[in-house]
């Protein structure tokens, strides 16, 4: 009887050291320490001959002037698109429009794809009309917003492009 009492004891301890730390949930995958976001942009419709430039560009807050198209509201840029792509994957990091340009972490309220008759940038606000806007549950007047974490990528900022059905302009175009 003392054998069994012994095996049970010993049993009873290694069972115990072996779980130190008892259920806990798999540890999240770590981040690459990447700050962006990235996503696709579907394109549906002819693509208007005059357009030169299409891009995807990033404001702080949406705009309700033809200034708050500039600096500073103006904060990031992607491409350029090339013309007549009907699926465009990107990511911020490696499809930078500027190599210059950096991405930071905060809450943008305007994300959209903007098209331009001009070879060039431009800051001027009536050189661009907006072909798609990152939305909310696809309502084009509503823009989402979209948050960028320190370290970490934000997926899925995808937009669609109506030629056939544009979102509604913003101020000054």
């Amino acid at each position: 009887m003392k054998k069994y009492l012994l095996i049970f004891l010993f049993s009873s301890v290694v069972f115990i050291a072996r779980c130190d730390k008892g259920i806990e949930p798999n540890p999240l995958p770590e981040s690459n320490g990447t700050t962006g976001f990235a996503g696709t942009i579907t394109f549906s419709g002819n693509w208007p001959d005059s357009v030169k430039l299409t891009l995807l560009v990033v404001f702080k807050n949406k705009l309700q002037s033809a200034q708050d198209f500039g600096s500073p509201n103006l904060s990031y840029a992607i491409g350029p698109i090339p013309y007549g792509a009907t699926i465009y994957n990107y990511n911020s990091v490696d499809n930078s429009y500027s190599s210059l340009s950096t991405l930071d972490a905060g809450s943008y309220n305007y994300v959209v794809v903007a098209q331009s008759t001009k070879e060039t940038i431009s800051l001027d606000r009536k050189d661009w009309f907006v072909a798609g806007v990152y939305c909310v549950n696809g309502n084009q007047s509503q823009p989402a917003t979209l948050i960028i974490e320190k370290g970490k990528m934000t997926q899925n900022v995808n937009i669609n492009v109506d030629f056939n059905n544009p979102p509604p302009q913003p101020p000054g175009g």
